[in-house]
């Protein structure tokens, strides 16, 4: 235990080797840039910004390349409510909610009030976010460390079954989603008895799909077909001018900022949600506290705060579980642990024990992230107008390129492209018969952490079964398990009665 919080006096040194080195700034200031790009133009966001990155991160040294992907992710998180509110397209999924309120603003004429509520608000739920995980990550590192193969195995289920229950109205989609995203990952030579397993006679897949050439198919090459196959004129309502920050506006939403945070940082911290469910819920909340109810949805300051708090809190939040026993908590941070794992660290319950500055290095670098993305917003809403009028037909293909380069680099095989056009393909699916990502990404990705915890667990306790079942961290994820599978279940009957019945109301032409 005392190992684990002498992390904190780290910080000096993380300070000096982090800041010190004038490459890192430059990485940092370029990640921002290019995250603030990604976060503004709609179908792209954090996800493909930080997917395309990969190819060059491991070619960095690791200060460098911690400070390139940083810099992306806070930014694209962070920019996406400038779009949701100039154009009424999110520019991230994350940004979604703030479309209620921030384009009915942009229409009132306060467009620039609008940006600047919504860049604001991302900086102080990425700063208080990361203040949290600061204080709290060693702790929670303590606990991962009583954790056995079983409490892994149970926790990386309750991950694909939260995906189910706040998928939409209907779980079942979000849980099938997950459950394939599970068994591709079952595909190639398992790492228990090296036993191969579903490779169709490919010796490329031997070590199974490559997760970094999945999410920039599914979420790069799905969004550009599905993008061109819809095509939509985006019309920007804002007007160009520096964002206007009303300081006294959030000196009076401080109880909202506080509760925003901390709801964003607990969903951030339940596997598989991610920040797109973390709007949401920190704006219902803020809807249902408030003294001005009816202004929600018309222009409410109040409800454009919460949403962009909340899902910037989210996005950090998702850490927690990521750098202690190494279980993504959104798709954003999925990317963030593949790319740990170029740059030689083990997301993990001996992660800070191992290096132990990572975790001051980590925080501060998303300190000074934050504060880049204010100054950057504040100097590009300009340009923005005029990024958000490129062409779909030029700035598609120029993605897909992009995509194809990031995952032959990632292998340095032609058949990365193969795996690239197939992920492809089933992202565009899984959009036109509305099946969320996230959980199918959220499957691959802990597929073969809960089969190799599964069958160690069993081996281990093969003759004591019930005190396997019987472990204490187990039996409370088992009855989260059981709760979450039941109020998803009457949640989808409620949806098909509440469907059932307005059908029924339809008047007969």
């Amino acid at each position: 235990m005392e190992a684990l919080l002498s992390v904190w006096g780290y910080l000096p040194e993380a300070i000096v080797t982090y800041l010190g080195d004038p490459m890192v700034w430059v990485m940092l200031l370029a990640g921002t840039a290019l995250g603030y790009f990604v976060g503004v133009m709609p179908g792209l966001g954090p996800t493909m910004g930080m997917a395309l990155s990969l190819s060059i991160i491991y070619t960095l040294p690791v200060t460098q390349g911690m400070a390139l992907l940083i810099g992306i992710f806070v930014s694209a998180v962070g920019s996406g409510g400038i779009t949701a509110s100039l154009i009424n397209i999110p520019g991230t999924a994350a940004a979604a909610a703030t479309c209620m309120d921030g384009y009915a603003l942009v229409k009132q004429g306060r467009g620039r009030e609008a940006c600047g509520y919504s860049v604001f608000a991302s900086v102080i739920g990425t700063l208080a976010a990361t203040l949290f995980v600061f204080i709290i990550q060693p702790f929670v590192t303590t606990i991962a460390l009583k954790f056995g193969d079983w409490e892994t195995f149970l926790f990386c289920l309750f991950g694909l079954m939260i995906c189910g229950s706040l998928s939409g109205d209907r779980p079942v989609k979000g849980w099938i989603a997950a459950f394939v995203g599970f068994f591709i990952s079952m595909c190639g030579a398992e790492s228990v008895q090296s036993v191969i397993r579903y490779n169709f006679g490919r010796s490329e897949l031997l070590s199974g799909f490559n997760s970094t050439v999945a999410m920039l198919g599914l979420f790069g090459i799905g969004e550009v077909l599905y993008t061109l196959k819809n095509k939509q004129n985006t019309k920007v309502e804002g007007k160009a001018g520096l964002p206007i920050i009303k300081f006294q506006e959030f000196g009076r939403n401080l109880a909202n900022i506080v509760k925003s945070s901390l709801a964003g940082i607990w969903i951030g911290f339940i596997p598989g949600i991610g920040e797109s469910a973390a709007c949401w819920f920190s704006y219902d909340i803020a809807r249902r506290s408030s003294k001005k109810k009816e202004l929600f949805g018309k222009g409410s300051p109040e409800g454009m705060i919460a949403a962009e708090v909340a899902n910037n809190a989210s996005s950090v939040g998702a850490l927690i579980p990521a750098l202690s026993l190494g279980i993504p908590g959104s798709a954003t941070v999925a990317i963030f642990i593949s790319a740990m794992y170029l740059m030689g660290y083990r997301p993990g319950p001996t992660l800070v024990m191992e290096n132990p500055g990572i975790l001051c290095g980590i925080c501060v670098l998303f300190f000074i992230a934050a504060l880049g993305l204010l100054g950057i917003a504040y100097l590009a809403s300009g340009l923005t107008i005029r990024l958000l009028s490129i062409p779909e037909s030029l700035l598609m293909p120029m993605i897909a390129v992009f995509c194809a380069v990031g995952a032959y680099g990632t292998t340095n095989t032609p058949f990365s492209l193969i795996q690239l056009a197939f992920f492809g393909v089933l992202g565009l699916l899984m959009k036109v018969y509305h099946y969320p990502i996230a959980p199918l990404v959220l499957g691959m990705l802990v597929g073969n952490t809960a089969d190799t915890c599964l069958r160690r667990a069993l081996t281990q306790y093969a003759d004591n079964i019930g005190g396997m079942i019987l472990r204490p961290f187990g039996l409370g994820v088992m009855v989260a398990l059981i709760l979450v599978f039941i109020l998803s279940i009457r949640s989808d009957k409620k949806s098909k009665a509440a469907s059932k019945e307005s059908s029924g109301k339809q008047p007969v032409e």
